[in-house]
């Protein structure tokens, strides 16, 4: 552990005073096993189920109360696991009522586990009391429950990324239907996205319609869509010679017709699922002040500030850009042994959304910021510490922390992005 780390975790120890109650709890769907512990380590009482109703979120509030009542406790910390979505209920619960919660890592709590039991047996209660000795020790993660704006925009995230993935699967499942019937089509119109693709689909989804249809209604089908007139009658020839000649299956029926007509569907309710959420998302980042100085950055869009403070949650919980690093995983994690030097890689602990779109937003930045590019191309040229040059991958991460670097700068100093704004992320 290096030092500032290990002095962090002296601090984050030295936070569980005399006048502190820990607990300790084990998250489940229908109930929670919970733990009370004082500094010192001693269970001051054991519940193995806290059930998530109100009924059970009541007498969870008053076990709290009456053993600060009881032991003259000031502060609670509480301690737990984040499984799946089920922590949320209790969790903001506990915030709601003044409690700080903070959560463990999966890991963590599997090691101490074995160290207290000298096994890997698992039950409820057990866990609720190792995750309250890892809390007491200080040994819990830096994330800080949001609320407001910033839960709102993390929400929109997951639900777009969700929305995402079914669209890719439908844009899949549309080409696949047209490489049976008609595979043309797909060097012809490059983008499932495309109008122009659409309105063919609609009205005249397989070869035997354009051919029935004729190169001139093609011609204003495709013009009246697109609102390309200029190109509309080169599609519609290439289109109709493509029905002429194509070598799609020739037998179609009732089901492949209606195998087309649902996917297309899916196509176009996704990708207007995803520019409503977008839009939503521009809202919300209007209620964020600090929002304006991260869009200023040449590539920068709307959809990834958003994801981005979504992810992060208030820049201002973070009191250096190291932080923000190791908190989207790419802070690096160093393999070495003995004489053995292992190769050093980022540690992918930290929030993959973040650490997925911040590689998207470096990417960009790469292409419209002469800063980034300079600085992208220079790491191109460096060598890692076995004197190899490194790779692309490594350079756009590389990229991606010097970004994080600028945006705590300009939310620092609520500067805007100039040719002379990245020289303040040197400071930060």
């Amino acid at each position: 552990m290096h030092g500032k780390d290990y002095n962090k975790q002296i601090a984050k120890r030295q936070r569980v005073k005399r006048t502190t109650l820990v607990i300790g709890m084990d998250i489940g769907n229908e109930f929670n096993a919970m733990c009370l512990m004082n500094k010192d380590g001693e269970v001051l009482g054991k519940y193995s189920r806290i059930y998530n109703s109100r009924k059970g979120f009541n007498f969870f509030s008053k076990i709290i109360e009456a053993m600060k009542k009881k032991k003259g406790f000031k502060d609670v910390l509480i301690g737990m696991e984040p499984t799946g979505h089920y922590w949320r209920k209790i969790a903001y619960f506990g915030k709601d009522k003044g409690y700080e919660v903070r959560f463990v890592r999966t890991t963590a709590l599997r090691h101490q586990r074995e160290l207290d039991e000298s096994s890997s047996a698992k039950s409820d209660i057990r866990d609720a009391v190792t995750i309250a000795n890892i809390t007491r020790e200080g040994k819990y993660i830096d994330t800080v429950i949001e609320d407001g704006v910033f839960r709102q925009l993390r929400t929109l995230a997951h639900v777009r990324e969700r929305i995402q993935r079914y669209n890719t699967g439908s844009k899949h499942a549309l080409r696949a239907v047209l490489d049976d019937y008609f595979p043309e089509l797909n060097g012809i119109f490059w983008s499932m996205k495309s109008k122009g693709l659409w309105a063919v689909l609609e009205n005249c989804p397989f070869p035997e319609d354009v051919k029935r249809l004729g190169q001139k209604e093609l011609t204003e089908l495709i013009a009246k869509s697109t609102r390309r007139k200029g190109s509309a009658a080169k599609k519609a020839a290439e289109l109709y010679h493509a029905a002429k000649e194509t070598v799609g299956l020739k037998q179609i029926g009732i089901a492949d017709r209606y195998r087309l007509k649902m996917y297309l569907e899916e196509v176009k309710r996704s990708e207007a699922q995803l520019k409503d959420i977008e839009e939503e998302m521009k809202k919300l980042l209007g209620e964020v002040p600090c929002a304006k100085n991260i869009l200023s950055i040449p590539g920068v869009g709307v959809l990834s500030c958003a994801v981005f403070l979504g992810e992060l949650g208030n820049p201002s919980n973070f009191k250096s850009p190291k932080q923000i690093i190791k908190y989207a995983g790419y802070d690096p994690r160093e393999n070495d042994s003995g004489q053995s030097i292992g190769r050093k890689r980022i540690s992918k602990k930290g929030r993959w959304m973040l650490r997925k779109y911040l590689y998207f937003m470096s990417m960009r930045a790469i292409h419209r910021s002469k800063f980034f590019s300079e600085y992208y191309y220079s790491k191109l040229k460096s060598s890692n510490r076995f004197g190899q040059p490194l790779k692309k991958k490594e350079a756009i991460c590389a990229v991606a922390i010097k970004l994080i670097k600028v945006i705590f700068a300009l939310l620092r100093d609520n500067r805007m992005f100039t040719a002379k704004a990245p020289a303040l992320a040197l400071a930060a």
